[in-house]
């Protein structure tokens, strides 16, 4: 199901042409004028469709966030690891207190972005600066020409999960693709040709014993050979690669994106009782590609 691959260029996940927070710069990380901007765009209050149920989501909690027709003024991230704000970029915290730690899964604004010896650091507050590698940014990439329609685009570069209808983001999340050394999530444009509510893994597929075997895995849904979208009840560390392939996504996330998918199953289904697609070019597309700062 691979298609040709087309270049992939990032436009921003905000609105508006300016904003304060883009004089800053490494050399003059401070700027009045930003955190004036910040005062006026707190972290944002995103509507989060999925609620955390532990008796049918397991550990993993939702992340994910729905999008109004007007995109937030700047770009949106997720902590990924406990860490600890600095007051500038490329130096530590001064303290690892209590009052100074942002948790893993805090959803919160990025509002400018340097470079310190080729790493991204990002302002998340009033000059709050934390390492790039503490968080994943949702960066929107531009649709492939052959697209229409309902799409999902999975940035394996900063982990994250976009829904989209034509040019418009609909819904995001975080994702767990895979990790260097144990497997490959291919780059390149795919149609979703399979799908099913449970499974059982038995993996990695190379492997003559399986080093593991999860029952129930919910949501599945085939992209790219055996590589598939699902649910991932049994860890809570999206937004880090950590898979021999597939792709994890907190459960409840990956429910919403099943029955987002469903509400177009006329155009390749029905698929009730089937597991392949009667026509799987005809389904949305999966586009995979890796962000680069």
């Amino acid at each position: 199901m691979l298609l040709v691959q087309t270049g992939v260029v990032l436009r921003p996940a905000q609105a508006g042409p300016s904003l304060a927070c883009s004089v800053v710069t490494l050399d003059q990380p401070h700027s009045d004028a930003c955190l004036a901007d910040i005062a006026a765009n707190p972290v944002p209050q995103l509507e989060r469709p999925v609620a955390f149920d532990p008796t049918t989501q397991g550990v993993s909690h939702p992340r994910s966030v729905l999008f109004s027709k007007e995109l937030p003024p700047y770009p949106i991230g997720w902590i990924v690891r406990d860490w600890y704000y600095s007051d500038a970029p490329g130096v530590p915290p001064p303290a690892y207190s209590k009052e100074r730690i942002y948790h893993k899964a805090t959803l919160l604004y990025i509002y400018a972005t340097v470079k310190v010896k080729g790493l991204p650091w990002h302002m998340i507050g009033p000059d709050r600066w934390i390492p790039g590698e503490y968080v994943a940014v949702l960066r929107i990439p531009q649709r492939p020409d052959t697209v229409t329609g309902r799409w999902i685009a999975l940035d394996l570069g900063q982990q994250t999960l976009v829904a989209m209808i034509d040019d418009t983001p609909v819904f995001a999340t975080l994702i767990s693709a895979a990790y260097k050394g144990y497997g490959v999530t291919r780059e390149g444009l795919f149609h979703i040709y399979a799908r099913t509510r449970h499974t059982v893994f038995r993996g990695p597929p190379w492997a003559k014993v399986p080093e593991y075997v999860i029952n129930h895995v919910p949501d599945v849904m085939f992209f790219d050979q055996h590589i598939a979208l699902h649910g991932a009840y049994w860890h809570d560390w999206f937004g880090l690669p950590r898979t021999h392939g597939c792709v994890n996504i907190p459960v409840g996330d990956e429910a919403w994106l099943w029955n987002w998918v469903s509400e177009v199953s006329d155009q390749w289904g029905p698929d009730e009782n089937h597991f392949f697609m009667p026509h799987p070019e005809k389904a949305p597309f999966v586009y995979v590609y890796h962000s680069k700062w």
